[in-house]
């Protein structure tokens, strides 16, 4: 049996409330959606975080690197929207900045959680049998950035972990990286070639996923059953004031 051990150390190690502050920090509700994403848009450049059109779940799957499937929410933790911004020091990197957001989070929206487990049937993500096909290792050492279209998405300094976590949601179930593939990559995808012109993509939106990542990434996915690692939310409010 499989464990989901996606961020188990990170998140389950370390106390969000202990983290370290950013300097400083506003929260917004958002009045506008961002084009062909539905996660909202998250960018990190220069030490500052802005997040656009994002929902608490949105916040916590940055935050603790976890996939929504391993979150056991209280109700409404989808439906209002934010905006926010937060400045920390220039220097700050990616994992430094998701454990900033983790005192945020905490501090401003009284996040409470514990850990748990549960039983289900998971993506287990392989490299195919003719090995990696539009993933290069990144061309440099940046912040993780992808740009969605219709029909594709290009993404850099991507780790595998990141893309299956982004991948999982439109899927509906967790993924696992049994790739063992290490650092990180530059891609990009085109669902054109794997969609019947005469009908829909919602039709069956998994199976074109899936022959998608094999015949553009060289990626495989299998369904599996695993057993996954659960952050399970005690408490959340309102955030308080900026």
């Amino acid at each position: 049996m499989t464990r989901l051990m996606v961020i188990a150390l990170f998140f389950f190690g370390t106390c969000a409330s202990a983290q370290e502050s950013f300097d400083v920090a506003t929260i917004r509700p958002s009045n506008q959606s961002v084009k062909f994403e539905r996660d909202g848009e998250t960018e990190i450049s220069h030490g500052t975080l802005r997040m656009h059109d994002v929902t608490l779940i949105t916040c916590i799957k940055y935050a603790y690197h976890v996939q929504r499937a391993q979150i056991v929410e209280m109700d409404g933790m989808d439906k209002q929207h934010y905006d926010i911004t937060a400045k920390a020091d220039a220097s700050v990197n990616d994992d430094r900045m998701r454990q900033l957001l983790q005192g945020l989070l905490a501090e401003r929206f009284g996040l409470k959680f514990h850990p748990g487990t549960k039983e289900t049937s998971a993506y287990v993500v392989t490299v195919g049998p003719q090995g990696l096909k539009k993933m290069k290792p990144a061309a440099q050492d940046g912040d993780p950035w992808h740009q969605n279209s219709a029909m594709g998405m290009v993404a850099k300094d991507w780790t595998i972990q990141d893309f299956v976590t982004y991948v999982s949601d439109p899927l509906g179930a967790p993924m696992v990286d049994e790739t063992h593939l290490p650092g990180k990559y530059d891609f990009s995808f085109d669902f054109h070639p794997y969609v019947d012109q005469a009908a829909e993509i919602h039709a069956d939106p998994q199976a074109v996923l899936r022959m998608t990542f094999e015949g553009e990434l060289g990626l495989k996915m299998t369904r599996r059953h695993v057993t996954i690692q659960t952050m399970v939310i005690d408490q959340v409010t309102a955030p308080t004031e900026n």
